[in-house]
């Protein structure tokens, strides 16, 4: 949770306060009167004051928050190929410190095994990510009926204020769908595949030229 109220809320308090100030003076007596006509221009100042500063205080609030870490997990079926990864990335454009996740439910690999390797993670730069393999996914598919969870994911930014946010990441979308829109993967996949292939080619001819050579 954050440490300090926010401006928003400063700004709502006095507000609050002094239209509490305003009718106190205003349902007083004859010298409480005298006292809110008096005071009377100096409430309405700061009642236009603040009037003023809202829409300013809510764009501040809303570059601050747009400019906070967000440490958000959430499954990976295309990076690599034939595997599904669990995926913590930072979304936002500063640095998370201290991340923790809190599962209501960990997820699960092949095995049955909790997947807990990012349950703790120390920084996350912005866009940064941390990973891990879960599983191949047809395989989770048919183990689990429900590749859906959820949590809390809590973490600190540059000046140590600590933040929770809800989250919520799903597989279940990839069950019926195409993994990828093209081939690429697959074909980079492949190309792994050309030095060991080469290498039993090129095995091949020269045992054949030894051979011959005995021959």
């Amino acid at each position: 949770m954050k440490k300090f109220l926010s401006f928003h809320a400063v700004l709502t308090l006095v507000l609050v306060a002094t239209v509490g100030v305003s009718v106190f003076l205003f349902n007083g007596t004859d010298s409480k009167h005298k006292d809110f006509v008096t005071a009377l221009p100096g409430i309405l100042a700061v009642v236009a004051a603040i009037v003023a500063a809202w829409p300013t205080v809510k764009m501040f609030e809303m570059q601050r928050d747009a400019l906070r870490p967000s440490p958000t997990p959430y499954f990976d079926i295309t990076s690599r190929y034939g595997l599904l990864l669990l995926r913590v990335k930072n979304l936002g454009a500063s640095v998370a410190y201290d991340v923790t996740i809190k599962w209501d439910q960990h997820p699960k690999n092949e095995e049955g095994e909790d997947v807990t390797a990012l349950d703790s993670i120390s920084s996350l730069m912005p866009q940064a990510s941390a990973s891990m393999n879960v599983g191949r996914p047809h395989k989770l598919f048919q183990k689990y009926k429900t590749m859906e969870f959820g949590g809390t994911v809590e973490f600190k930014d540059v000046e140590g204020t600590e933040y929770k946010q809800r989250f919520k990441c799903s597989a279940d979308e990839h069950r019926a769908s195409l993994t990828y829109d093209d081939e690429m993967t697959r074909t980079l996949y492949d190309l792994q595949k050309l030095p060991k292939g080469l290498d039993v080619i090129a095995k091949a001819i020269k045992e054949a030229g030894e051979t011959n050579e005995t021959v």
